[in-house]
């Protein structure tokens, strides 16, 4: 190596993007796991009569929801649910076990198919960030559905989010300035036959540096409709769809209600509930 070529290293080294910990940067850009864990609350609470204890998150990722959830009561228990081992580890070293004994104790985290795990019973699950949309065809999903219907105490709920709005079938990408980066979201490519959708995060910084694809997802967008349809073929009783209020702005409220129509708009993103 030369002087040169090691010197050019040692710079690259330096920069905003080398020093970046994607899992750090995509906790702030795409997750509020506080908020999440009002609604739940909040929903269960309304629909069941009782306070939730116990919560399952698939997809977990980092697990940041599950320490959320359990920091919010001194009974409450979490279970982690991703097929990334080492996402799990970078949790359990930086959101599980520095939030205490007490909490950690408080939250296992399973590497494994999400399908596959169906003990222990809990009160609430989820499948939050469109997660669940890796499966494609809609046996696979049904079969994912299936296992979280089984999974779920006798009045449980199970939580999701969805993407929609005329913009969430088109090709393009969205920024969102966080200060000391920039959260760039891409939908590369989607295909109208089959909803297929490529999508990416990309994470810029202000000395010019840039963390390109650091995530991707190669989706299937499913619709309000189908997975009424597939939650209440999996056994669920009831499902119920959420929107969010806006203020005089049109900015949104964190406040959520059940509306009998929608009109659809450029974009937008909410929350099912689907009673077991």
């Amino acid at each position: 190596m030369t002087a040169r070529t090691a010197k050019s290293k040692s710079a690259a080294k330096k920069t905003q993007a080398a020093q970046a910990d994607v899992h750090a940067l995509y906790e702030r850009a795409v997750q509020d796991p506080g908020s999440d864990v009002k609604f739940f609350n909040r929903i269960y609470k309304k629909l069941r009569g009782h306070d939730p204890v116990s919560l399952r998150e698939d997809f977990c990722g980092t697990a940041v929801l599950c320490a959320e959830w359990v920091k919010s009561g001194a009974d409450r228990t979490a279970l982690g649910v991703d097929l990334s081992q080492e996402t799990i580890n970078w949790g359990l070293e930086h959101r599980i076990v520095p939030a205490g004994r007490n909490v950690a104790s408080r939250v296992s985290l399973l590497c494994a198919d999400v399908r596959e795990v169906k003990k222990p019973k809990v009160d609430i699950a989820c499948a939050l960030n469109f997660s669940y949309y890796c499966f494609k065809r809609r046996d696979e999903l049904l079969d994912y559905f299936r296992a979280v219907h089984a999974g779920l105490a006798k009045d449980g709920l199970f939580f999701l989010d969805l993407l929609g709005g005329t913009e969430a079938i088109v090709e393009g990408s969205t920024d969102n300035d966080h200060g000391d980066f920039i959260y760039r979201w891409e939908q590369a490519r989607f295909d109208a036959l089959t909803h297929d959708f490529l999508c990416h995060i990309h994470f810029l910084f202000p000395d010019g540096s840039k963390l390109l694809e650091a995530f991707t997802y190669d989706w299937r967008l499913w619709m309000a409709p189908e997975l009424r349809d597939l939650l209440l073929e999996a056994g669920f009783s009831k499902v119920h769809a959420y929107w969010e209020k806006t203020n005089a702005e049109g900015e949104g409220t964190g406040v959520f209600y059940e509306p009998d129509y929608v009109e659809n708009q450029e974009i937008w993103w909410t929350y099912l509930a689907a009673e077991r």
